[in-house]
């Protein structure tokens, strides 16, 4: 039986899907409630700097449920291509993809890492209960992160166990694999709207465009949706190019063959017009190779991955006009 990962244990898959929701609840009030016993006044910036890390790790917890819906229409989709039991691809499958909790700590740890680089000017300034709630709220968000990023890009594992094994393979037929390029997209979009949220808190203002920190954490962010779309698809997108290069020498052998069959009979004046009609059916075919699509997505696919990156950018320039219109 694999070792069950901390992030399905506790946040994709929970025996309790209240248990998550409470944890975030219990996250949202409690800079508040401690504000409120110290006798804190909260202005309109405080609210949204209150207001970061409770709403990330709320989208985090809501979309984690979501995305595993995904994953297992994935599992499904390679499991319909198999060529074996099915019950062992999926326990291989399984066992490939659990990840050992040490692995989820160091993610934890680099993403608290991460902050600590770039925030620990903050650490040095607690002057009160609010702010260590919310510094302990904020290192929870980046370790959190941290193990989104990591899982998102540890979660091809599972899948490549599945595609290193035998499956039907049609070169010429990529819909099987749409699944996994419509899970790519997923999670590209979840990132999106997760970068996006924080930056409806967060207080844009030229001032704060021109801080090394502002793109220090959001330039690797808005990147990451663009890498984890590919890293994704990145095995599958191996198995089409060997299926597609494997039929390619193929036809390519027979061609050869054929011509100088075609060559032969020629100088010997003998009938080639059989010969001539499997030498344009070859040649046709080859030709669909070389256009065989080797990822599994559409152009509509990328286009909105490359229209998503846009998003926050669109949404720092709207939150400068609003406070310009505000002023």
């Amino acid at each position: 039986m694999p070792m069950t990962s901390l992030w399905d244990r506790y946040i994709a898959r929970p025996r309790n899907p209240w248990g998550p929701i409470a944890a975030v609840l219990v996250i949202v009030a409690a800079p508040f409630l401690v504000a409120r016993i110290e006798g804190v006044e909260l202005t309109l910036d405080a609210w949204r700097g209150i207001l970061i890390p409770p709403a990330i790790i709320a989208y985090i917890v809501l979309m984690a449920p979501r995305l595993v819906v995904m994953e297992d229409r994935v599992i499904r989709a390679l499991q319909a291509l198999a060529e074996e039991d099915p019950a062992s691809l999926a326990r291989e499958a399984q066992e490939a993809e659990a990840k050992a909790p040490a692995r989820e700590l160091l993610a934890i740890g680099a993403g608290l890492a991460f902050y600590l680089v770039f925030g620990w000017r903050n650490l040095a300034q607690l002057a009160s209960w609010t702010q260590l709630v919310l510094t302990l709220e904020t290192l929870a968000m980046y370790g959190l992160l941290g193990v989104v990023i990591y899982g998102s890009t540890d979660r091809t594992r599972g899948f490549g166990a599945m595609l290193r094994r035998n499956l039907r393979v049609d070169p010429l037929d990529v819909a099987p694999f749409d699944a996994v390029g419509r899970h790519s997209l997923a999670l590209a979009l979840v990132f999106v709207g997760g970068i996006t949220l924080s930056l409806l808190f967060v207080w844009v203002t030229p001032a704060v465009l021109i801080l090394v920190e502002f793109w220090v954490v959001y330039a690797p962010l808005a990147a990451m949706p663009f890498v984890i779309f590919f890293v994704n698809m990145l095995p599958t997108h191996r198995l089409l190019a060997r299926a597609r290069d494997r039929d390619l020498r193929r036809v390519d052998l027979l061609i050869r063959e054929d011509c100088a069959a075609l060559v032969s009979k020629t100088e010997q004046g003998q009938e080639v017009t059989e010969l001539s009609q499997r030498l344009l059916a070859l040649t046709a075919y080859e030709s669909r190779l070389l256009q065989a699509r080797t990822w599994p997505y559409d152009t509509a696919m990328l286009r909105t991955v490359f229209v998503s990156i846009l998003v926050p950018g669109g949404t720092v320039v709207g939150r400068l006009i609003m406070e310009a219109m505000n002023r």
